[in-house]
């Protein structure tokens, strides 16, 4: 939305137009649930607060007009109700707790996709050294799900054939696994079985 567009969307606004209203929720309610989240971690509490803003620039749409930035508004407003929050959050227990919980959960599950993604690559970057062969058998057995006797049928070779790639393949991996983290074949399959 230009600068045009949004100064004639608050004039309408500020007449209470709720379709004008409609408008600047559209555009800006994705940037600040954003915002918002950044500082409260939690998807619900952050729905809440958006309700609460959003609220507030309906109840104060007279003075919008008359408004340098809309845009700076909005932020301030948001700001102010995200430090109302978690002022109240720091005094009452359960409100603390809840948001020091989704804070963590929302740390950990970054966290795991991060450690997901070093899992992945350092698989690949592996991979890449055993043959061309054992790659394929790998692959179409750990990262496709055939059974071995489906990757024989693919592969046009015994099934006797597959299961000696994917030996060769596994042990190539955890003498790897071994030899750059020093983890045993346990946590390597613990590890292998996250990615997929």
């Amino acid at each position: 939305m230009d600068a045009f567009e949004e100064t004639v969307l608050l004039k309408d606004l500020a007449s209470g137009d709720s379709k004008a209203f409609d408008g600047v929720y559209r555009h800006y309610r994705g940037e600040i649930s954003r915002y918002v989240f950044k500082f409260v971690k939690s998807t619900e509490h952050t729905e809440d607060l958006c309700q609460e803003i959003f609220l507030k620039v309906w109840e104060k749409r007279e003075t919008l007009a008359n408004l340098q930035s809309f845009r700076a508004y909005l932020f301030t407003v948001s700001k102010n109700r995200v430090l109302d929050f978690l002022r109240h959050a720091a005094t009452e227990r359960s409100v603390r707790e809840e948001v020091i919980r989704a804070s963590l959960q929302h740390a950990s599950h970054v966290e795991e996709a991060l450690q997901s993604e070093e899992y992945q690559h350092y698989l690949q970057k592996i991979l890449h050294q055993l043959s061309p062969r054992d790659q394929e058998v790998f692959r179409l057995c750990r990262e496709m799900e055939h059974s071995y006797d489906e990757a024989a049928e693919v592969l046009g070779i015994s099934r006797n054939a597959i299961k000696k790639h994917m030996v060769k393949a596994i042990k190539y991996l955890k003498y790897s696994a071994h030899k750059n983290f020093g983890l045993s074949f346990n946590s390597l399959a613990i590890c292998v079985m996250a990615v997929w």
